[in-house]
């Protein structure tokens, strides 16, 4: 379906069927037929009430992984992170950005996220170092 001449032809086809539905009332009635339930549905249960679970988990004010890093260093800032849980430390990853593309999301064990939490604080806080002198 994703050469250029079945793509054109497929074009052509919902153009017709859209036009043929426009003319014909009774067709358009049996069309619609599938989409009956879910137009007769109420807007709030069309939207999706999926929760965010980074949004809902609280992370301290005071908390600043760069401060402690720079403060303690890592051995620090790896005790302070023994004291949250794995929905914290994911929060934190989110909140920071120390993780963009969100390689941490389906991990599950704490240890491992605040390894990683160390580590991506440790390699944004030391970059660009080595032009220093």
């Amino acid at each position: 379906m994703s050469s250029p001449d079945m793509t054109a032809a497929l074009a052509g086809f919902l153009r017709l069927l859209a036009e043929e539905v426009e003319k014909n009332q009774a067709l358009a009635r049996r069309l619609s037929l599938p989409f009956q339930d879910w137009l007769n549905q109420p807007l709030e249960a069309k939207v999706s009430t999926r929760k965010k679970t980074a949004s809902s988990v609280q992370i301290p004010e005071d908390f600043d992984p760069f401060r402690i890093y720079h403060d303690h260093g890592s051995v620090g800032l790896y005790a302070v992170l023994q004291n949250y849980d794995a929905a914290q430390c994911k929060a934190i990853l989110s909140y920071f950005a120390l993780d963009p593309v969100r390689s941490y999301s389906r991990w599950r064990k704490q240890e491992r996220l605040a390894d990683f939490i160390v580590e991506r604080v440790k390699a944004m806080s030391e970059k660009g170092r080595v032009f220093m002198g």
